[in-house]
C-alpha cells in the first residue's frame, strides 16, 4: 500500500505486551496467555481464525490488562500467529511490520485495533533507490561504516562485561554474542538489512525501559534509530559496569564466610566460579559438570539454562536432602537426554528393500508404500513427511513391520503401547513441582535407548482414552506433527527437545477410533489380512522355524507328510484358525511342538533329531478341528448371507427374515440379534424398498399385512452395527414374502437407500477374504467398490470368486434367485 494507507481492512485482536516480551519486526517471541481474558483468542487461533494479532505495549506498569484505552500505546507491531498450544495457552508470534491503530476499543471483553496504518520510514539522504531497492548513498558510505564499526566495538565491549557479570551461558550474553557474530556476515549495503540489525540490537539489549523501546517502534527515520541504538549500547555498558562492581563487592563478602557454599549470581544462569564452586567441591556435581561442558555447544540455549538452573539449585542444597534428590534426578535426566547421539542410518535403499522383503511375506502393496516413504526419509532425513499409521486387525504384523523397518535402516527400535493411557502426563511428563514427578514415556524411551533418531512404534493409538487428567491424544499432536515436534516440550524437562529425527510409526485396529486431529497428521496404510496361500507360506518359512527354537528343538529336522508341508499347514489354517492375521496360527504351531515335546520327554527319547508331521499327528495333538472350512451353506427361504467387517477381520452373517401371525393390522418389524441403531435403520430402508418392489404382488402384500415381520441375525451376544447389511436384509425379506430361496453360496454387502440404490461400503478386502475363506462362490458388491476389488484383493482370491457389481436392487434379483424370481418387480 502506498502512502501508509490501511493494510488489512479488518479488526486485529490486541495482545498486550510489556517491554521484556515485545515482538519486533523480523523477530518472534513465545507468549503464555494464561489469563481467562485470552481464552477465546487462543481457541480461535487454534482453529486458524486469527492469522494476525496487533502487539502493543501498555504505557505504565506491568499489569496484564489496562482499564482504559489510553493505557495503551497506539503504535505497535502486527504479528503473524505461527503456533498455538491450547493446552499450555502458549502462542508464538512473529513480528511482521510496525503499524498505528486508528482506534483501540473493547469488543466482547477483548481489546481490538481498527483502521491500522503501516508505519513507513521517511526518505533520508543517506539512502538512495537503486533497482527498486534502497541502498546506502555512496557519498555517506564511509561515515555510516564508521558508525557500524563503533556499534560493533560497543557490542564487543558489552559482551565482555556481561560474561564477567552473568557468565558466558546467560541468555542475554548469548544473544549479544550471536549478534556480534552476525556483524561479520551482515550486508551493510542494504537499507533493510541495516534496519533488521537495529531491531536485533534493541531486542538483545539487556536493559531497555518501555518508553525507550516504544520510541524505537514509533521512530520513522532510520538514521535516528541508528543514533538511538548507539546511545542504548552506551547506557547498557554503564549499567552493567555498575552492577559488576556491586557483584564483585558481594562476592568479596561471601568469600570471608567459610560456611557459605552458594556462589555465582543468583538467578543469572551463569556457571559457578572455578575457585569456589560447589560443583568442584562436590565430586557428584563435578562429574556432571564435565558432561555438561562436553555437550553445551550442541544444545539449545533453553536446554543450557535448564541445566545451569539445576546446578544453581544443587549449590544451595545439602547432599541427602529431598530437594537434592529431586534436582539431581532432574539434572541426570537432562544430561542423559541431551547426551543422546544420532545413529548412522542405512542409505542404500536396495539393502532396505532386501531386509524388509526377507522379513515379511506378502503385503507387496504395503511394502511398496513403505519403500517410497523410506526413500524420501533417506534423501531428506529432516523432511516433514506424514506419520505412517498401520491399520488392520490383530496378528497381521503391524508391529513387526516396525521392527523390520528399524532393522533395515540400521536404527534402534522402541515400542510404546498406548492402549488404555488416559493421563496426558504419560506423554508430556509431570511438572518438576509435583511429588514423584517423572518425564513422559517419549522422553523416557529416548533416554533409555541413548539415540535421538530411533524408529518409535506407537501401538494402539485408537485405544487412547481421556478423563479429568487430560487428553493424551491432544498431547500426541505435538509429538507427531512435523511442524511442531522439533521443539517438543516435556513438562518435566522444562526445555525443548528436537523429535524431528525420530521415525514415528503408529498402529491401530480401526482408524475411526483415532482422534480426528491426530488422524489428520497420519498417512493410513491398511493391512487387511492374509490369504490362505500367504498364511501357509508364512507358517512354513517363518512360524515353524521360529517355534522350533522357542520350544527348545533348535536343529530339529522336520519331515512332512508326502513331502508336502502346504497340505498339512493348510489343514491347520482351515481347521484350527479363523482370523485375518497369523497369531492364532502361530499359537497352534506352538501347541504342536510343545505337546510333542512333552510326549518325547515322557518316552525318554531325549532330544530327537527329526520329527515327522502328518495330518493325523496334527489332529492327535490339537484335537478335533474347531472350524468347518465352508461355513456358507445352502440358504433357506428368508435367509441371505451378508458380509461384515470387524476389528479382527471380515466375517459372514446369516440374516434371517420370518413372518409370524399376529391377527392385527400391519405393525412395525421386530428385530433381534444385538442390532444397533444404524443396523436397524438399514433394515427399515430394506423393508421400504421391498414393499415398493412387491406393491403389485397381492399375495405378498396380504402376507405382510396379516403377519409380523421378524428380522434376526444370529450370535445375538455380539453387537452389530453398520449400513452395509442393507442389501442382504432386503433380499432376506424379499425371499420370505415370495417363498423363494436364494441361490446357495452367494454372499453380499452394500448399503441400500429407500429408493433401492446400492451405495459403496468399506472393508471390501476383509469381506472378500472372509467370503473366500468360508466357502462362498459368488460375491455381490456395489459398483462403486469395483476399484477396491481391482486394487486391493489378491489375484488368487479374484480367480476363486465370481463378482457381481450392482447399482440398484433390481439388478440383484436375477443374480440371486432361480427361474427369474425377481420378475414380479
Amino acid at each position: 500500500m502506498s502512502n501508509g494507507q490501511l493494510i488489512v481492512p479488518s479488526e486485529f485482536p490486541v495482545v498486550v505486551q510489556n517491554s521484556f516480551i515485545m515482538p519486533l519486526p523480523g523477530i518472534g517471541i513465545i507468549r503464555f496467555l494464561k489469563h481467562p481474558y485470552y481464552n477465546s483468542l487462543i481457541q480461535e487461533a487454534r482453529e486458524g481464525k486469527v492469522p494476525f494479532v496487533f502487539a502493543v505495549m501498555q504505557k505504565q506498569g506491568y499489569n496484564i490488562f489496562p482499564e482504559k484505552e489510553d493505557g495503551l500505546y497506539q503504535t505497535g507491531v502486527v504479528c503473524s500467529v505461527e503456533f498455538v498450544d491450547g493446552v499450555e495457552s502458549r502462542i508464538t508470534l512473529f513480528g511482521r511490520y510496525r503499524a498505528k491503530a486508528g482506534r483501540i476499543k473493547k469488543l466482547n471483553n477483548l481489546w481490538v485495533a481498527t483502521s491500522l496504518e503501516r508505519v513507513i520510514d521517511k526518505s533520508e539522504k543517506q539512502f538512495v533507490n537503486e533497482k527498486d531497492d534502497l541502498v546506502i548513498n555512496p557519498e555517506y558510505r564511509t561515515s555510516l561504516l564508521g558508525l557500524f564499526f563503533n556499534m560493533r566495538n560497543k557490542i564487543q565491549h558489552l559482551c565482555q562485561e556481561c560474561i564477567e557479570f552473568a557468565g558466558p551461558n546467560d541468555l542475554d550474553t548469548q544473544e549479544l554474542l550471536n549478534l556480534y557474530d552476525d556483524f561479520y556476515n551482515h550486508d551493510f549495503n542494504s537499507r533493510d538489512a541495516i534496519d533488521m540489525l537495529i531491531w536485533e540490537i534493541v531486542f538483545a539489549a539487556p536493559v531497555i525501559d518501555p518508553p525507550q523501546k516504544q520510541r524505537f517502534i514509533e521512530q520513522t527515520f532510520l538514521m535516528r534509530r541508528i543514533g538511538a541504538c548507539l546511545g542504548l549500547l552506551e547506557l547498557n555498558l554503564g549499567i552493567i559496569g555498575s552492577a559488576k562492581m556491586y557483584n564483585t563487592a558481594v562476592k568479596s563478602r561471601l568469600k570471608k564466610d567459610k560456611n557459605q557454599v552458594k556462589v555465582g549470581v543468583p538467578g543469572s544462569g551463569g556457571l559457578p566460579d572455578d575457585d569456589n564452586s560447589a560443583a568442584n567441591a562436590n565430586p557428584e556435581l563435578a562429574k556432571r559438570l564435565e558432561i555438561y561442558k562436553k555437550i553445551k555447544d550442541s544444545i539449545s540455549l533453553e536446554a543450557q539454562k535448564a541445566i545451569l538452573e539445576d546446578f544453581s539449585r544443587l549449590n544451595s542444597c545439602v547432599s541427602g536432602q529431598s530437594e537434592w534428590n529431586t534436582f539431581i534426578n532432574h539434572l541426570d535426566c537432562l544430561l542423559n537426554l541431551y547426551s543422546t547421539e544420532t545413529t548412522s542410518q542405512e542409505n542404500d535403499i536396495s539393502k532396505v528393500e532386501e531386509i524388509l522383503g526377507r522379513s515379511h511375506y506378502g503385503l507387496e502393496d504395503i511394502k511398496e508404500r513403505i519403500y517410497d516413504y523410506l526413500a524420501t526419509k533417506i534423501r531428506n532425513p529432516k523432511g516433514k513427511a506424514p506419520i505412517l499409521c498401520f491399520v488392520g486387525p490383530p496378528g497381521v504384523g503391524k508391529t513387526s513391520i516396525g521392527k523390520s523397518v528399524a532393522e533395515s535402516l540400521g536404527l534402534k527400535f522402541v515400542r510404546l503401547s498406548l492402549g488404555g493411557i488416559r493421563d496426558e502426563a504419560d506423554i508430556r511428563g509431570h511438572r518438576l513441582t509435583y511429588i514423584g514427578s517423572i518425564p513422559g514415556k517419549i522422553v523416557q524411551e529416548i533416554v533409555r535407548l541413548g539415540a535421538r533418531n530411533p524408529v518409535f512404534m506407537l501401538d494402539e493409538v485408537d485405544k487412547i482414552t481421556n478423563d479429568f487428567r487430560g487428553d493424551p491424544s491432544s498431547a500426541l499432536l505435538e509429538v507427531l506433527d512435523p511442524e511442531q515436534n522439533h521443539f517438543f516440550q516435556d513438562h518435566y524437562i522444562g526445555a525443548p527437545f528436537d523429535l524431528s529425527g525420530v521415525l514415528f510409526l503408529c498402529t491401530a485396529n480401526i482408524s475411526s477410533g483415532i482422534q480426528s486431529a491426530l488422524l489428520d497428521r497420519m498417512e493410513v496404510i491398511e493391512i487387511a489380512g492374509y490369504t490362505e496361500v500367504e498364511k501357509i507360506r508364512i507358517a512354513a518359512e517363518f512360524l515353524v522355524p521360529k517355534q522350533i527354537v522357542e520350544t527348545g528343538f533348535a536343529g530339529l529336522k522336520i519331515n512332512w507328510q508326502d513331502n508336502n508341508p502346504d497340505k498339512v499347514i493348510s489343514g491347520i489354517v482351515k481347521g484350527y484358525t479363523r482370523e485375518a492375521g497369523v497369531r492364532e496360527l502361530e499359537r497352534q504351531i506352538h501347541h504342536i511342538f510343545s505337546k510333542w515335546g512333552r510326549r518325547t520327554i515322557k518316552n525318554g527319547s531325549g532330544k530327537p533329531a527329526e520329527m515327522f508331521i502328518t495330518e493325523g499327528l496334527v489332529e492327535e495333538l490339537l484335537g478335533t478341528p474347531k472350524y468347518s472350512h465352508e461355513r456358507v451353506k445352502k440358504t433357506e427361504i428368508g435367509e441371505a448371507v451378508g458380509l461384515a467387517w470387524t476389528p479382527v477381520g471380515g466375517d459372514i452373517l446369516y440374516i434371517q427374515a420370518e413372518l409370524t401371525p399376529h391377527g392385527r393390522a400391519e405393525k412395525d418389524i421386530s428385530q433381534t440379534g444385538g442390532l444397533l441403531e444404524v443396523f436397524k435403520d438399514a433394515n427399515h430402508n430394506a423393508l421400504t424398498v421391498v414393499k415398493n418392489l412387491l406393491r403389485n404382488d397381492k399375495q405378498a402384500v396380504k402376507r405382510l399385512a396379516e403377519n409380523l415381520l421378524h428380522l434376526s441375525v444370529p450370535d445375538g451376544g455380539v453387537k452389530k452395527d453398520g449400513p452395509s447389511a442393507g442389501i442382504a436384509m432386503a433380499l432376506a425379506i424379499y425371499s420370505e414374502l415370495t417363498d423363494k430361496p436364494l441361490k446357495p453360496y452367494v454372499a453380499m454387502s452394500g448399503e441400500i437407500t429407500v429408493k433401492g440404490m446400492i451405495r459403496a461400503v468399506g472393508g471390501v478386502k476383509e469381506k472378500v477374504l472372509a467370503a473366500y475363506r468360508d466357502g462362498a462362490k459368488e460375491v455381490i458388491l456395489p459398483v462403486s467398490n469395483e476399484r477396491d476389488v481391482k486394487d486391493k484383493v489378491p489375484e488368487e482370491i479374484k480367480k476363486g470368486l465370481k463378482f457381481h457389481f450392482v447399482s440398484h436392487v433390481t439388478e440383484v434379483l436375477p443374480i440371486v434367485f432361480f427361474d427369474n424370481a425377481g420378475s414380479s418387480a
